[in-house]
């Protein structure tokens, strides 16, 4: 018996097939690929930055002044690792891959400049790092995600800004006691980190990549903001915002941090730097 045609029996009638759990998710969300696929990056990404807060504060622990930081850098770490189970989880349920190692050079220059703070023993720029830089451009992105994603992504979007909110406090509270120390030191270690960690995060603040978007089999040329209903500018500009803010209520003085963020300008693609100086 032939088989160049295949059985109409086992092909089966098409409103008989079972449909995928992707078309049961995008019919009761009324979300198409592109916005999965964006999910999967954007996800993805967040798990990378997640993975690198486990290694930054493991790697900071020894640092830490007394025992009991120690052990709250320690939890911090821990909740990292929750982040990461949370984003592998929603992409699951959602039927499209994140990646859970890091892929993108930019995270992992973050790393060697932390690990060299660590080796210089700045723990000033250490808690900069990873405390205030890395913490702020998190709350940006799962703010986003909860304003605009889908309800599932939006719940688990707010509960990890939860944890990310009370870290940056955490942060804060540890600069706040260094400058009462030696104010000079931490603007120094302030302007070291800058200038090494702040152009590697807002150039990831885009929807293009080096190697994430091979491994996840996605084209990165057709992923839009459009599917959160928001662009690359307004993300940078509400960035920028943040970070500002987060250099105010750590004690900074405008005469500092003004010429750190004017110096973003050169950064690829970022808006003018007088869109987070409106508080100064």
């Amino acid at each position: 018996m032939s088989n160049a045609t295949a059985s109409p029996a086992l092909a089966g009638p098409a409103d008989l097939r079972v449909p995928s759990r992707r078309s049961h998710i995008e019919s009761r969300h009324e979300k198409g690929d592109s916005y999965f696929n964006l999910l999967a990056y954007i996800a993805s990404n967040a798990v990378a930055g997640e993975i690198m807060a486990v290694e930054n504060y493991s790697e900071m622990v020894p640092l830490m002044p007394d025992t009991e930081s120690k052990i709250e850098a320690v939890k911090q770490a821990h909740e990292e690792c929750k982040h990461i189970l949370m984003l592998s989880s929603l992409g699951k349920r959602h039927d499209y891959d994140v990646m859970r190692e890091i892929v993108e050079p930019q995270w992992f220059n973050i790393r060697r400049h932390f690990s060299t703070a660590v080796a210089n023993k700045d723990l000033g720029a250490c808690l900069l790092i990873q405390d205030l830089m890395t913490e702020t451009m998190a709350i940006v992105l799962y703010r986003t995600l909860k304003r605009e994603g889908d309800p599932d992504t939006s719940s688990l979007a707010g509960k990890i800004l939860e944890d990310e909110l009370e870290h940056l406090e955490i942060g804060l509270a540890r600069i706040r006691r260094m400058r009462e120390d030696d104010a000079d030191a931490i603007n120094d270690s302030l302007r070291w980190a800058h200038h090494r960690v702040m152009p590697e995060l807002f150039s990831m603040v885009s929807t293009s990549c080096h190697f994430l978007c091979d491994r996840l089999h996605i084209d990165c040329g057709a992923l839009s903001l459009g599917d959160l209903k928001t662009d690359i500018d307004e993300i940078r500009i509400e960035a920028l915002d943040a970070y500002v803010e987060t250099l105010d209520r750590a004690g900074f003085e405008p005469e500092v941090t003004a010429p750190l963020v004017e110096a973003m300008q050169s950064y690829g693609g970022m808006p003018s730097a007088s869109a987070g100086l409106a508080g100064h």
